[in-house]
């Protein structure tokens, strides 16, 4: 499946080195990078728009379609512990630099990770969060309401926010392949109420306890797909999978199974991304494509060790 992916994206000259091996030099390709070299975006540097035709090979959405290639996907850490996933990406003989969370101007970053062995999988997540069928929300009053019985209007209880009304679902059917196969929880394992289906790319929320930390702050968002063990909890491939997609005024922390999970994010880029008619549909009900990220951090692949994740899969069954 072929999709449009609209993103913001900065010349990697003005990405420059404060501190380190390459002192002075913008960021070039992946084989001039030093890890601990410390980046800083100038307040002077101006973004730039471009339109990604996202299919087995990538190129610019335009009339010439020139090709894109992925160099590689960076991670990269502030001084206050803020987490950045990046991408290196090289178009029309130019170099350039796409974060995938938002990057504070005049700050300081470490390079702390380089993959360039598979970025151009990064870049080809088609789905934002999702749930399957019979996974169950919960309601301002407190019942548990399958996810394809929500009706636009219904008012679900959220985390931060009290109970606010349903604005929209999305609903598709696609071949349970790849970001379109179903992560599936069993009962109990994430003290989830029932079984939890959700799409590999829908972010669950933690709230971490004590000093330890991963990342700078208290609560943090892991991608289900990050969760498979291929034993308790496993990723379905083959066939067809249904999922559902829920969006509120505000994105919000809600819950499924008893389980804090976000909402569907919408933004430009999301609506991107969706298949035509859902985009389509959630453009007109949000014109405005502006919603701000909840402030949750997300947690990279990286950080869930097999420790972690043996330790966040606890069974509470008796």
């Amino acid at each position: 499946m072929a999709y449009l992916y609209e993103c913001e994206v900065f010349r990697a000259p003005d990405i420059r080195v404060r501190w380190g091996i390459n002192e002075g030099e913008g960021l070039g390709l992946p084989a001039q990078a030093c890890q601990g070299d410390i980046y800083v975006l100038h307040s002077d540097a101006a973004p730039m728009l471009l339109r990604l035709h996202m299919a087995e090979t990538i190129t610019l959405a335009d009339s010439d379609g020139s090709p894109v290639t992925v160099h590689a996907a960076l991670q990269m850490m502030s001084a206050d512990g803020e987490l950045l996933s990046a991408m290196v990406i090289g178009a029309r003989d130019a170099l350039f630099f796409l974060p995938l969370s938002p990057m504070r101007v005049e700050t300081g970053y470490a390079l702390i990770g380089m993959d360039e062995q598979s970025p151009a999988l990064r870049m080809s997540e088609l789905v934002q969060g999702c749930f399957g069928p019979g996974t169950r929300i919960t309601m301002d009053d407190g019942r548990l309401c399958p996810v394809e019985a929500l009706e636009p209007g219904m008012q679900v209880r959220t985390r931060d926010h009290g109970p606010q009304p349903l604005r929209w679902i999305g609903k598709v059917t696609k071949r349970a392949h790849g970001p379109f196969s179903p992560v599936i929880f069993p009962p109990g394992l994430l003290g989830n109420l029932g079984p939890l289906t959700l799409g590999p790319l829908q972010r669950i929320f933690l709230y971490q306890r004590g000093e330890a930390r991963l990342g700078s702050r208290a609560e943090v968002l892991v991608q289900a797909q990050y969760l498979v063990d291929g034993q308790r909890v496993l990723q379905r491939e083959g066939g067809f999978a249904t999922h559902y997609s829920l969006a509120f005024d505000q994105h919000q922390i809600i819950y499924a199974e008893g389980i804090p999970v976000e909402s569907l994010l919408v933004s430009r880029a999301t609506v991107e991304r969706l298949p035509g008619p859902l985009a389509q549909e959630l453009a007109q009900r949000f014109p405005g494509l502006n919603q701000r990220a909840h402030f949750a951090q997300q947690l990279p692949p990286e950080l869930v060790t097999p420790h972690l994740r043996a330790s966040l899969l606890r069974s509470k069954e008796k």
